[in-house]
């Protein structure tokens, strides 16, 4: 757990870093001058915010599990017209409610580590998305006499609907439907119960703009 506060503040810190990189300078300004005619360029935008986690359907995290709230980072690249690609990086944590379905662990921290890609619209002072993406998620089980992790691979599909206050910082809200594939051995007679995890997560935070191109949408 202590691992991936440490890695969201690195993120932050890298955010934080980047959106003092935009702020105008005169050279910066000539240089925008000179993009005002091909209406600036859109490099991406960074979300970064809550992450809160809802397990649903016949799964043991939905069974046995107390789901805690953690947080999101993304990094969205303009690849072409609209079309982004870009990292991603999550974690939320949990604890264990019905040891007779999971085991002698007490709680767990999940984090995903993938990519993302999708389209990106502007209207008015509103960033739409759509976007999917693919990633590897760990359970890291924490137990009193036990500590080991589950692997699985996550996919999810992920629209976003941001809000400029500046052209270089606004809010965004995202909804987030992921499945994960566990990667787990367990008996027959639990069906389907270790096989996947269907979540539906909730996201909003803050969205940071890079780019001259916000600054004429």
């Amino acid at each position: 757990m202590f691992l991936n506060i440490k890695l969201f503040l690195v993120a932050l810190t890298i955010t934080s870093l980047t959106l003092a990189q935009e702020t105008e300078t005169p050279t910066e300004t000539t240089a925008e001058t000179r993009d005002t005619k091909d209406g600036g360029k859109n490099i991406g935008s960074i979300v970064i915010g809550p992450y809160i986690p809802f397990a649903f359907g016949d799964n043991f995290v939905n069974e046995g599990m107390d789901l805690k709230m953690g947080a999101r980072i993304a990094f969205k690249v303009n690849a072409y017209k609209g079309i982004y690609i870009g990292p991603y990086f999550s974690f939320f944590n949990a604890d264990v409610t019905n040891k007779n379905l999971l085991g002698n662990y007490d709680n767990t921290t999940n984090t995903v580590i993938g990519a993302i890609a999708g389209y990106e619209t502007h209207i008015s002072k509103f960033d739409l998305s759509i976007g999917i993406g693919v990633g590897a998620a760990t359970y890291h089980n924490d137990g009193y006499y036990d500590n080991f992790s589950d692997t699985a691979t996550a996919v999810w599909l992920n629209p976003e609907v941001g809000y400029r206050i500046t052209p270089y910082l606004g809010l965004y809200f995202a909804p987030e439907l992921r499945h994960d594939f566990m990667n787990i051995d367990a008996p027959a007679e639990l069906g389907n119960t270790f096989e996947g995890v269907n979540y539906l997560n909730l996201s909003f935070g803050l969205r940071i703009n890079l780019g001259t191109a916000y600054k004429y949408l």
